[in-house]
């Protein structure tokens, strides 16, 4: 395998994009430890309940799914059926690679497209979260479409670079 400075600056930047998505991800389970932490803190010891703090971490954690995705896959973190891939000789592992990349661009582009649908209709119908926040929900919903583009964007440097080296 290439060493990742003859990685084509391509691939690198797929790399990094994905690697600053899981990084803003990470980021982000610790504001949502920090706000659940403040929002018990505040309901059982001082007795006032901070409105809002569900709703909040609950929009947060689709975002940390949502932009850990492509990292999670950069580094091959998804589960996949080892027993199998480490039977196979070279070429079927090529050929199954490729399969789970595609199909991982398959998905990132249905849900890309899914997820546009979704935005732009709570956006021009101006809806609104049900809870204490009452928050556009185009902008929790825009997470979906961020980690759908790191998602495909790193599935296709997946296809690259199984055909590259």
């Amino acid at each position: 395998m290439p060493s990742p400075a003859d990685t084509p600056w391509p691939l690198a930047a797929a790399n990094a994009v994905s690697i600053a998505g899981g990084a803003l991800g990470a980021l982000l389970i610790v504001v949502v430890l920090a706000m659940t932490t403040v929002g018990v803190f505040s309901r059982y010891v001082l007795s006032r309940p901070i409105l809002g703090i569900d709703e909040g971490t609950g929009f947060l954690v689709v975002a940390i799914v949502m932009l850990g995705a492509a990292e999670a896959l950069r580094k091959g973190d998804h589960i996949r059926i080892d027993l199998l891939v480490d039977v196979v000789g070279p070429r079927t592992r090529l050929v199954l690679d490729l399969w789970a990349h595609a199909a991982v661009l398959a998905f990132a582009v249905l849900l890309f497209r899914t997820a546009w649908h979704t935005v732009s209709f709570s956006h021009s119908f101006g809806a609104y979260s049900d809870g204490y926040l009452a928050l556009p929900l185009w902008i929790p919903q825009s997470a979906m479409l961020v980690g759908a583009v790191l998602l495909g964007l790193q599935a296709v440097a997946g296809l690259v670079r199984q055909v590259w080296r």
